[in-house]
Order: structure tokens, then sequence, then C-alpha cells
């Protein structure tokens, strides 16, 4: 299989063979230089206001027709554009129950973890404690650094874009994986287990970067003296007001997340797979959030609120993946390109029965997050929505501006789904 149908197919979760895995008007201006993705940029703030009432109808009912047809139990939307911001819900958040998803409700959101993740260590570079080109044998240890192949010579900023070639456990050891996670599921997995088994493997020149973004939360930890979730809720949760977001291997869910339903059999029945332990993806896939949350992170980040035009200039600087201009990767981000839609800066994850949707559209001044709880997941629910949305055909930038202090970047995109089709147990 060559690189780009490995990482074009949909990720989803397999057991054993099968299954698992207000208003604001200010406006100021930022500039970025660098890949041919970032050009130079205006960030603007728009009204916040709720978008018309005839358009939130219609995409209600493209929701509710969209998670029927696709058979998905449940899913939350959120999405802020030049025409307002709607938030909404539709389906269950237990089966058995019956029980309504609400928009506010918790998700885990997989690989979306990873934006979190490098925002969080290119803060921690603009205080000075740590450098993108610091190598791991500065702040790992030799029991982790020896083992990994040239381990010495890998920058924290190569694994955050995937060029360190760190072997991915996620993506190639999945049947191991799965069959641990299936004798143990609820095993409080440690980044040291993770990590462990890239012992050895061969290094490629880009690699999904799962184990990469352990070992750069590892970083962070021994970088700070403190847990990850302590940085990050520092850093970025509740500076914020993030709120109902967490990083779950380190964190209590205060009212939990919503459950998690696969066809662990592959019988064509869901089942329900809420309870397992999210550890297993670490500072690569255990963070649980919802829409409004996620929202915020996007205004926040793509808006030059977060982080200073430096750092967001590097984690924009997508780099040639070797399948061509089809999608490419930042720092812990990617770059694609949605047919019919247009370009987009973000990640999708999956989690155990979850999965996850988390967008910027600088072309068209739209942040887009879906999360729902089944697996696999696609772009069925991306693809209507904003289809329904653009009918009412928004403005495009230079000129449009957008809720929330986003920039309007012209941008190259990509979003890789990832190695098999319907039983791959990664969560992230």
């Amino acid at each position: 299989m060559n690189m780009y149908s490995f990482y074009k197919k949909t990720v989803s979760v397999a057991v054993a063979a099968t299954v698992i895995f207000g208003t604001a008007e200010s406006t100021h201006a930022a500039s970025f230089s660098g890949n041919t993705d970032t050009t130079l940029a205006t960030v603007s703030t728009t009204s916040t206001n709720a978008i018309p009432k005839d358009l939130a109808q219609k995409l209600q009912s493209r929701l509710d027709k969209t998670i029927k047809d696709k058979g998905i139990p449940g899913a939350a939307v959120g999405i802020t554009s030049p025409q307002g911001t709607w938030f909404g819900a539709s389906g269950v958040s237990n089966l058995a129950t019956g029980t309504l998803v609400r928009p506010e409700d918790k998700f885990p959101i997989g690989s979306t973890t990873k934006p979190f993740t490098a925002a969080t260590v290119l803060l921690l570079a603009e205080e000075g404690k740590l450098s993108l080109e610091d190598t791991l044998d500065k702040w790992l240890p030799a029991s982790i650094v020896n083992n990994i192949t040239d381990g010495k010579n890998i920058t924290i900023r190569q694994l955050l874009n995937g060029t360190s070639g760190i072997y991915d456990f996620l993506n190639r050891d999945e049947a191991l994986i799965q069959a641990e996670i299936l004798k143990n599921p609820t095993k409080q997995w440690s980044p040291e287990e993770l990590v462990a088994y890239a012992y050895g493997k061969e290094r490629q020149s880009w690699e999904y970067p799962s184990t990469g973004i352990i070992l750069a939360g590892m970083i962070v930890e021994k970088a700070t003296g403190s847990t990850f979730a302590e940085v990050l809720r520092s850093r970025i949760l509740d500076p914020l007001g993030m709120n109902n977001t967490f990083f779950a291997p380190q964190e209590q869910i205060p009212g939990g997340y919503v459950n998690g339903y696969l066809d662990y059999d592959n019988n064509g029945t869901l089942d329900d797979v809420t309870g397992v332990n999210l550890s297993f993806g670490w500072t690569a896939g255990a963070i649980v959030s919802n829409t409004q949350d996620l929202t915020k992170f996007a205004q926040a980040l793509f808006g030059g609120e977060l982080l200073s035009p430096d750092s967001l200039n590097q984690m924009l600087n997508f780099v040639d993946i070797g399948v061509g201009d089809s999608f490419k990767y930042g720092l812990g981000l990617t770059s694609r390109e949605f047919e019919g839609i247009g370009r987009a800066w973000g990640h999708r994850g999956d989690a155990i029965g979850h999965g996850s949707q988390w967008w910027y559209f600088p072309e068209l001044g739209v942040t887009y997050v879906n999360l729902q709880n089944s697996q696999p997941q696609s772009d069925d629910i991306l693809s209507s929505m904003l289809k329904t949305l653009l009918a009412k055909e928004p403005k495009r930038v230079p000129e449009s501006s957008f809720s929330g202090g986003l920039i309007m970047l012209g941008a190259a995109g990509f979003f890789f789904k990832r190695k098999r089709p319907l039983h791959n147990m990664k969560s992230c």
C-alpha cells in the first residue's frame, strides 16, 4: 500500500483481529512567514450572535438526517462563521437509556489532543523552559533515548511534526495493543510503557507522530516538574475558560462523558465500549472535551490569542509527508482540502467508540467541530453540515471578518485519516 492509501483510510477501533481500538468589534494584524500554507494574515473579531433562525433549523434537520442515515447514535456540532454561531446536537448519548445528546456534552477527542500538546510545548518554548531544537537526551533518561534508533539526534520539533520518523505504536502495533487493552480495558498505561513499543524499531522519513507526541508530553513534565494535566490547565484550559476539558489520564471527568459505541464483534450491531481507560493515548489522544470548549481553543489558537505570531507560524509550517499536496503535517496540526468545501487546518481524532473533527477554514472564516459517539467515523457529518451552511454563500476572505479573532490565512489543506478502513484500534 502506498503512503497516500496508508494514511487516507478512515480510523476505527478494532477488537482482536477485528476491533479496538457577545459581540466583539476589535481588529488587529499579525504577519506570518514561512511555508506555502501561510501568508500575511489579518486577525479580526466579529459578532458571535446566533445564526439566523431559518439556517439553524436547516442545520438541525441536516444533522438529524445525517446521523439517522449513517447509523450514528449521537453527535454534537459547533459552527462559528461570518453568519453567526450555532451549537447543536442530535441523537442519544446512551442507547440503553435513550438519554438525548446535549450540545454541551463531553466526548473523548482522540488525536485532536495533539494540537493541545503541541501548543503547550510552544508556550513553554516562549517561556524559555525548553527549545524546539532540544534533543531527546537533554530531557529524557538514557533508558528511553538509547532504545530509540538514533534517539540522541531527534529534536522536539521532529517529535511534533512527524519528521522524527519514530515507529508509531498506535498504527503499527495495533494487534498487540488491542489484545492487551482487551485483556485489561481499565489498565492505567504509563507513557514509558507506550513508547517502549518503538524501541529498536526502524525510523521512517515521516511517521504519524503518536509516539513522538507522547515523548513530547514526557518532556513537558520533565521541563516543568509538573504533571502534563497541570501544565495544560495553567497554560491553556484555565486562561481560555475551557471548563469542560480534561486530560483523562491525570484528571477526573466531572459527570463523565457520553457512552461510546462500536460494532465490537463485527456482527452489525453497535456495542457499548464505554469505560476503556483513555491513558493508552496519553498526550497523543486522551483529552475529553465538548464542542464549545474546542471552539474556544480554535478561536484562541488561530486568532493569535494563545501563541505569539512566531510560535503560531511554526505550528502552521506544514511539512510534505511524501504524498503531494493532498495533505501535510505541522506541529501537532494537519492541513487538508475538503472536497466541495475548502481548505482547513485542524485535526480529527478517534477514541474507542468516539470520533472528533476540529477544523478552521481560513478562506471561509469558519470554525467547525463535531463530536460523535460511534466508530468508525467519516466526514459525513462535516460534509453535510458545511454544505448546508455554505448554501447561504458566506463571503470569503481577504475582507471577511470572523468571530473569536480567527486568522484569515490562505492555507493548503489536508487531514489524513489513518491506517485501516474499519478495524483499527487507534484512538488518535
